[in-house]
């Protein structure tokens, strides 16, 4: 007999009778031009606008008043909370036995409602092993991924060109990479592969009325709210698990897993004559425009909300880091490597990459067009200068990419 559907969270209660739609939306501004819709806050005019707009576009569910009726009245994220246990003496090896060893017409191994593809079924396997050894959450996931009332969810081991790992909701299809994971560029907070992949199934666990309300909701540093709810949930728990940073933010890049043991250590950073530490990882779009007094000046640009402004890099943490001139160029630091008493900055520029390593700028140099020439009046990064501040030179943007989704 089969085992009855299960569903990850629990329905949110409904709303009083006469919370309506148009009462949901109504908000009031403060001072500092931030609205306020109950308890849900947003910085500007436009992310309140975007927030109606995108209520009334999927308005008429039950799910969506419920789910703004519990964000403006408690503050409280649905989804954040864990999922629902699965049942007692669950295992993941029973999850993951295959009771029928002849995969479908399309290669699918059937694992209840959950389908992966015969020749991933064993990256698929140890991944699950090791998650769901870790985190009681994970085996949760897999159990309602393989009880899932509107079934089938497929999960595949990718390799896509983007790299990124994603839920799709139109083919309800987790993809997963286990080569590359991400960083949070503000806080340097690093997402190893089995924890994106708790990740990309929360956004299937998140799916239908719930899940669709929360992803119409801007948030500026988690891109919305459904993004913000995994991030502060079940990834903040594994991240916990893992003894790794939180990240704050959906923003960052991809990372191949290869490089992540290498970056350890921190950096410091000074803003606005405030000296902070970031984490390995940290990453940073600008241009380099300066090196004086032991520090390294960018020009970063601004988000919307503050214009084009200055940040520090301390010199001896970037010992080697530009061996080639860089001035007014478009650099995008991607992380520290430790080799010895020597800590390496690598970052890219227009599709070229800078290593202190000769053997490692060698081979990158090889795969790119050459360095152009600089004119030798530019001064080279011996290590500890203190240059005068040269004139920003316009440049081509280098943009950041989500993590997840």
């Amino acid at each position: 007999m089969a085992e009855p559907a299960s569903r990850p969270y629990e329905p949110l209660p409904d709303p009083p009778k006469d919370f309506t739609l148009h009462e949901a939306l109504q908000g009031t501004q403060t001072p500092d031009g931030h609205w306020h819709v109950g308890k849900l806050e947003f910085e500007n005019t436009k992310e309140y606008s975007d927030f109606r707009v995108g209520q009334v576009e999927i308005a008429g569910t039950k799910e969506q008043l419920a789910t703004l009726y519990a964000l403006e009245t408690t503050g409280k994220i649905p989804g954040t909370e864990p999922m629902n246990a699965a049942p007692p003496g669950t295992t993941v090896e029973g999850l993951l036995e295959v009771k029928d060893k002849k995969p479908d017409d399309q290669g699918f191994y059937h694992l209840g409602t959950l389908k992966v593809q015969k020749d991933e079924f064993q990256q698929f396997a140890d991944l699950q092993k090791d998650i769901c050894d870790k985190n009681p959450e994970a085996l949760a996931a897999l159990y309602h991924m393989e009880h899932a009332p509107d079934g089938p969810v497929t999960f595949r081991v990718t390799n896509d060109s983007d790299r990124r790992d994603r839920y799709s909701s139109d083919t309800n299809t987790i993809h997963w990479n286990e080569h590359t994971t991400g960083r949070d560029s503000r806080n340097g907070a690093r997402v190893d592969p089995g924890t994106a992949a708790l990740h990309e199934e929360t956004h299937w666990a998140l799916r239908g009325g719930v899940g669709d309300t929360l992803a119409s909701i801007p948030s500026k540093a988690y891109s919305d709210y459904n993004e913000r709810a995994v991030i502060e949930g079940s990834e903040a728990r594994m991240q916990d698990i893992e003894g790794h940073a939180k990240r704050h933010s959906h923003h960052g890049h991809v990372v191949p897993v290869r490089e992540l043991d290498s970056v350890t250590p921190s950096l410091t950073i000074r803003q606005n004559g405030v000296e902070r530490e970031v984490g390995p990882g940290f990453q940073q779009s600008g241009r380099v425009i300066g090196m004086k007094d032991g520090w390294v000046t960018l020009a970063v640009r601004g988000d919307g909300s503050q214009p084009e402004h200055r940040m520090d890099l301390k010199v001896d943490q970037l010992q080697g880091a530009f061996q080639n001139d860089v001035f007014g160029e478009r650099v995008l630091l991607m992380g520290a490597q430790k080799h010895g008493d020597t800590v390496t900055i690598s970052a890219s520029n227009d599709g070229r990459i800078v290593y202190s390593d000769p053997a490692q700028e060698k081979r990158i140099n090889e795969q790119h067009q050459p360095w152009p020439p600089y004119p030798k009046e530019m001064p080279q990064f011996s290590g500890s200068p203190d240059l005068a501040e040269r004139p920003v030179v316009p440049s081509q943007k280098t943009e950041l990419v989500g993590v997840g989704r």
